[in-house]
């Protein structure tokens, strides 16, 4: 094992320790807040820096005519308060980051990383902890997260009360943690029929070369976020013309959630659902979080969601850069009458007839699917449309 090795593996096991000390210091901290509370009546909770990041979901409604509401979020702490604990671990990330990202002679860079995005990382997950759900003023629930600060959850709501509640097919409700503190969330409203749009981030209309280790941690945590020039028009177009819904399924960790809805907001993309993973620090690097089976079978997952949750027919579009045209291809053939279109972009030369497209998109109509590379000149505008072009050169 070499030098650089051995260094790596040093700081990885210095942040389980630290992770762990942190845990530690967390149970010792709450039971000094129930002594302070019980003692001698003061809520020392309210002076505690916890956060809660609410990721946009999608509520269904069911055959029944009523809705099945779908909540996910993620209860953590700032390391405010352990200042010491808090700089180690953010000095120890960046320097993990650092050793990854320079090792190879072909990412060039002179900039630092990022703070705003190493941060999530940095924090502390609040486990187990009970918080309240409000939906409006009728429906008021009790829930609570698991051993990594996260939750989801969904409740079933009356027809009458989400039209009473809805605005512009949009629900929002909030969550009140042990602090008294109010954060709020929003639900996207699927009724029994329409169109979804279910859209990858990274590579689809965001640029991160995921194909390329290096690349990726440089494009994740050091460089501004690229868009994929004309995809935001596309999206808006198709907004336009069939009001259809829009969900962002993404391989990256949702501690990015807020950075990436923010790119997003910035080109003007639809606002639409995120449907994303945790990553846990000492668990695995990001190259590995993005192309492991648990991450392929989080996409599946969402999919059979969509098939078998609702009536919507469904435009799928992805990148060659992993496993999309094959995940995208098995959907089609399992279900074919709900699956309208298939856009893959391809992130490395590839023609339409490679291979790999071809084996991916067997038995799969020819005019249902499609390989682009130029968002603008290859999508249609029209969805309805059967004359697809094809991309018979590379690009």
């Amino acid at each position: 094992m070499g030098s650089t090795s051995l260094i790596l593996l040093l700081l990885l096991c210095i942040v389980f320790i630290t992770n762990n000390e942190g845990e530690l210091i967390e149970k010792f901290q709450d039971k000094m807040k129930k002594v302070g509370t019980d003692n001698f009546g003061v809520n020392v909770r309210q002076f505690d820096h916890e956060e809660m990041m609410l990721f946009p979901n999608i509520g269904v409604q069911r055959k029944e005519g009523d809705w099945r509401l779908n909540l996910h979020g993620w209860r953590f702490q700032s390391p405010t308060k352990n200042k010491m604990l808090g700089k180690l671990s953010s000095a120890m990330v960046e320097r993990i980051a650092r050793l990854v990202a320079s090792s190879d002679q072909m990412v060039y860079y002179n900039d630092t990383f990022q703070r705003d995005r190493l941060k999530p990382f940095m924090v502390q997950d609040k486990t187990n902890e009970n918080f309240f759900i409000m939906i409006g003023t009728k429906h008021n629930y009790t829930t609570k997260t698991d051993g990594e600060g996260l939750f989801r959850t969904s409740f079933i709501v009356p027809n009458a009360d989400v039209q009473e509640l809805k605005n512009d097919q949009v629900i929002t409700y909030n969550a009140v943690g042990d602090n008294a503190d109010i954060w709020e969330g929003k639900i996207h409203l699927l009724e029994r029929q329409g169109l979804s749009i279910i859209s990858g981030v990274d590579d689809t209309i965001k640029i991160s070369e995921v194909v390329d280790k290096m690349r990726l941690v440089a494009n994740t945590f050091i460089h501004e976020f690229r868009v994929v020039e004309g995809m935001p028009e596309v999206y808006r177009g198709w907004k336009s013309k069939y009001n259809c819904s829009f969900h962002y399924l993404s391989s990256m960790p949702d501690q990015l959630y807020t950075i990436t809805k923010d790119f997003l907001d910035d080109h003007k993309f639809p606002d639409g659902t995120f449907h994303m993973r945790h990553f846990r620090l000492a668990s695995t690097s990001i190259y590995d979080f993005v192309h492991s089976v648990e991450t392929k079978m989080h996409k599946i997952n969402l999919l059979r969601y969509f098939v078998f949750n609702t009536l919507h027919s469904l435009v799928l579009v992805g990148d060659s850069g992993e496993h999309d045209p094959e995940i995208y291809g098995n959907i089609a053939r399992a279900y074919p009458k709900r699956v309208k279109r298939i856009f893959i972009r391809a992130v490395k030369g590839e023609k339409f007839d490679d291979a790999r497209f071809v084996k991916a998109f067997k038995d799969v109509p020819r005019e249902k699917w499609l390989i682009f590379n130029d968002p603008v000149k290859h999508l249609p505008k029209d969805l309805d449309t059967t004359a697809l072009p094809t991309l018979s050169k590379k690009p």
